[in-house]
């Protein structure tokens, strides 16, 4: 069964222990063979002190852009992915629904299989302190955007084990068994995803 996980941790040798204010995650992309992620936040402050402290940090490893908008400041950057909290979800193939930074805090909502989040919680463990922990059961099939065929590339993931991890199926297998292109099949399923996790946000904050 999947669950909906929110997880606050202190993460002591990460740049956002540093962080005294609140941001929140636009977008996150992951690069592990080359050991960074590319990160763009917005700052809940007009501070730009604030990008200073970024840049000293040992796991920022280039500021690329940064700009006004109205009273925050958004910043592009790489970062380690090594030892991050993004790098260990990614790697346990979550699917991630939000990040926020809060007083030197990371909130992390994710989503995945109930027999993983032992092992999620316990890798988290070795490389911060959780000071929060909720999990929800999650109901995949309630969001009325779903199509048929997203809804069938979803149910016959899960079913199979595609969204487990570590797979028990392949991306190929899985195109076979629906009679699509791999192509397909993961545009499918990447939309699907992509409108749980918008309906999730609208209607399931916390």
């Amino acid at each position: 069964m999947l669950k909906k996980v929110y997880i606050a941790v202190e993460h002591d040798d990460c740049w956002t222990a540093q962080m005294p204010i609140n941001a929140s995650t636009i977008n996150l992309e992951v690069y592990p063979h080359k050991n960074y992620l590319r990160s763009r936040i917005l700052i809940e402050s007009k501070d730009r002190e604030i990008l200073n402290i970024m840049r000293s940090h040992h796991t920022i490893l280039k500021i690329l852009n940064t700009y006004r908008f109205k009273d925050s400041i958004y910043v592009d950057f790489l970062n380690k992915y090594r030892d991050s909290i993004a790098g260990l979800l990614y790697d346990n193939e979550v699917l991630i629904l939000g990040n926020n930074i809060s007083n030197g805090e990371e909130i992390w909502t994710f989503a995945t299989s109930n027999k993983n989040i032992k092992q999620i919680i316990k890798e988290v463990e070795n490389i911060g302190k959780i000071k929060d922990l909720r999990v929800f059961d999650l109901d995949l099939f309630i969001s009325p955007d779903l199509t048929d065929i997203e809804t069938k590339v979803l149910q016959m993931s899960y079913k199979y084990g595609y969204l487990e991890y570590p797979r028990k199926i392949s991306a190929d297998q899985m195109a076979e068994k629906l009679g699509l292109s791999k192509v397909t099949f993961l545009y499918h399923l990447r939309n699907a995803q992509k409108k749980i996790t918008k309906f999730i946000l609208k209607n399931n904050e916390l």
